[in-house]
């Protein structure tokens, strides 16, 4: 009895089992995309690194996705290396998602250069690919409430992850403005935390958002006296709140999106024996996009890009000798957070057009970017030709013109980065 007992719950596990994985799904894509960058200027190489292949996987099962984005790092003189991108669990209950685990995180609503967007940190190898590939993925959980036409979203990120900066790379032009620091001062109270809340109207949809973390970019915070020497300096990330809002709407056939960003940078507290700066500031960055369809399904997209600095706290420090060490006021201000596009310009205009012909398999675009203070502009174009479905040939230009009068001028210096990416693409 006790036998036939145990062979009927062996019987209705293996059932249970066999109606899971009959619900449960796993489903892949990604692609491999080896490709070169040519200077215009003497067709020499630049050797930097590229994504030869990347997959997303996800295994699904009832309420519940487990899902990855990984990629395979290269570069033609160097070793692939492989990163997990993304590595998270999603749960989709009635009432709107949680997620848990490594994650890219999604918030502002213009196209790519969003000052609200600020959970995750920057790949600077990979700063002019769109949206998500740029960003880094971090450990955080989230969760989104959904109740009618509102959603309400927390984010937790209990470590503090900071940009990856290209020092020591003699192929990229926009270095860091030293090397590397041997060590940062340390996060007392690395988490970070995030609150979104979105509403769909008639009219338009709108967010409001709030993000407390800290600086992706490092920033001075103090130094330390040396006796006969130089002072030390200490190096480490201001902590940022940021006040952010959204919005989407539509002017007939075109889409007005609008973002706006205002930032509060306090300077790290030190409780050692440090003289400390008061590194303080506030400032604002500001997107408006206008999205308009053209004739023959040509995609038109004009994007205006501004920020402003309101108030640093002005710093100077010097030797006995008068030599100055260090000094920061509004024009030497460097933001640790917002947009990477903001450090090209206060003011800029980012205009594009995208046209698809031959059955979609042809995509042309065009694309230019213009520093509308000063001097200094970039022009692109994009060629994607797909002969079948899974395989495509793509070549991309893009020519920077800065001003020779200025060289500090971003664009002067990306001027040397102009280049020719010609690659091969097969997807699966």
């Amino acid at each position: 009895m006790i036998i036939y007992k145990r062979q009927v719950k062996v019987a209705f596990l293996l059932l249970l089992l066999s109606q899971t994985s009959l619900i449960a799904q796993f489903t892949y894509s990604g692609n491999i995309n080896p490709s070169k960058m040519i200077r215009t200027s003497n067709q020499s190489e630049i050797k930097l690194p590229f994504r030869l292949a990347t997959i997303k996987a996800s295994y699904t099962m009832g309420s519940f996705d487990f899902l990855t984005n990984s990629a395979i790092e290269y570069r033609w003189d160097g070793e692939p290396t492989f990163d997990f991108r993304e590595v998270y669990v999603a749960y989709f209950p009635d009432w709107g998602e949680v997620k848990l685990g490594k994650q890219i995180h999604a918030w502002g609503m213009v196209d790519g250069n969003n000052p609200t967007d600020n959970l995750n940190a920057y790949d600077y190898y990979f700063m002019f690919m769109p949206g998500a590939d740029r960003k880094i993925g971090s450990n955080s959980a989230s969760v989104n409430l959904i109740f009618g036409d509102y959603q309400f979203e927390t984010v937790i990120i209990p470590g503090h992850t900071p940009n990856r900066l290209t020092f020591g790379e003699d192929d990229f032009p926009i270095k860091p403005p030293m090397d590397e620091p041997d060590s940062y001062v340390e996060i007392e109270d690395p988490m970070e935390i995030g609150f979104r809340l979105r509403g769909s109207f008639p009219a338009a949809d709108v967010s409001l958002s709030y993000f407390k973390g800290h600086d992706r970019l490092f920033s001075l915070s103090g130094f330390t006296l040396v006796e006969g020497g130089m002072p030390n300096f200490n190096f480490g990330f201001r902590s940022t709140e940021v006040y952010g809002a959204n919005l989407v709407t539509f002017l007939g056939d075109m889409t007005l999106r609008g973002e706006f960003g205002y930032f509060n940078s306090k300077g790290t507290i030190i409780k050692n024996d440090f003289n400390i700066f008061d590194n303080n500031a506030e400032y604002l960055q500001y997107v408006i996009q206008l999205e308009i369809p053209g004739p023959l399904d040509i995609a038109l997209n004009a994007q205006y890009i501004g920020s402003r600095i309101i108030e640093v706290s002005e710093l100077t420090l010097v030797t006995l000798t008068g030599m100055v060490l260090y000094h920061q006021d509004i024009d030497t201000f460097s933001p640790g957070m917002g947009t990477p596009f903001a450090m090209f310009a206060e003011n800029g205009l980012s205009l594009s057009a995208t046209g698809w012909l031959m059955d979609d398999r042809l995509e042309l675009s065009a694309n230019t970017f213009m520093n509308l203070d000063e001097n200094g502009y970039m022009i692109g174009a994009r060629v994607f030709y797909s002969p079948s479905e899974s395989w495509g040939i793509e070549a991309q230009l893009s020519q920077f013109i800065g001003d020779e009068e200025n060289s500090e001028n971003p664009f002067t210096k990306l001027e040397d980065f102009s280049h020719i990416q010609i690659g091969l693409k097969y997807s699966f």
